[in-house]
């Protein structure tokens, strides 16, 4: 009770900033495997819908929670767009001049490509759909890299076609 008035929870500065950019959320909510299982699916966290935390939450805990519930794909800057809500981890694409480069591919293949393909669906449209040219992991929590065969293959890195960025020794 006393963090919950002393905090300024009336302040949305946070939600608008989480919210800026938003072009288009994960369609349905779920994000299935090739059987039609859910592999990752929004609408458990429906809960969190409920701005005041229960009293047995940390009210700054569960509006962070809250924000974290943006999903979808956004813009951040020309040329960067990333996807967010779809996966513990968010994956940022990366716009060069011959293709995309990837920036922590997510924790499975599913999620990666359906993030991959949000992106496809609703930047360019009209135009030659941007080859994988390079992946980033930017460290080694299987939350940034798992997905990677999501939206690459290994024949494409074994002939060039596209590079693996990691850290030393990952």
């Amino acid at each position: 009770q006393a963090l919950r008035q002393s905090l300024p929870f009336s302040d949305r500065t946070d939600f608008d900033d989480a919210h800026r950019g938003f072009i288009a959320p994960l369609p349905g909510g779920t994000v299935r495997d090739k059987n039609g299982r859910p592999v990752w699916e929004l609408g458990p966290f429906d809960f969190l819908k409920t701005e005041n935390a229960p009293e047995s939450v940390n009210p700054s805990l569960w509006r962070i929670a809250r924000l974290n519930m943006e999903n979808g794909l956004y813009k951040v800057t020309d040329r960067i767009y990333q996807v967010r809500g779809v996966d513990l981890a968010n994956m940022t694409i990366v716009e060069g001049d011959t293709g995309l480069i990837l920036i922590d591919p997510l924790t499975s293949q599913e999620t990666a490509k359906a993030a991959l393909q949000l992106y496809y669906d609703n930047v360019g449209k009209g135009k030659p759909k941007k080859p994988v040219k390079a992946v980033i992991y930017s460290h080694s929590h299987i939350d940034h890299f798992g997905g990677v065969r999501g939206v690459i293959d290994e024949e494409a890195v074994k002939n060039g076609q596209v590079t693996v960025l990691a850290p030393e020794g990952f």
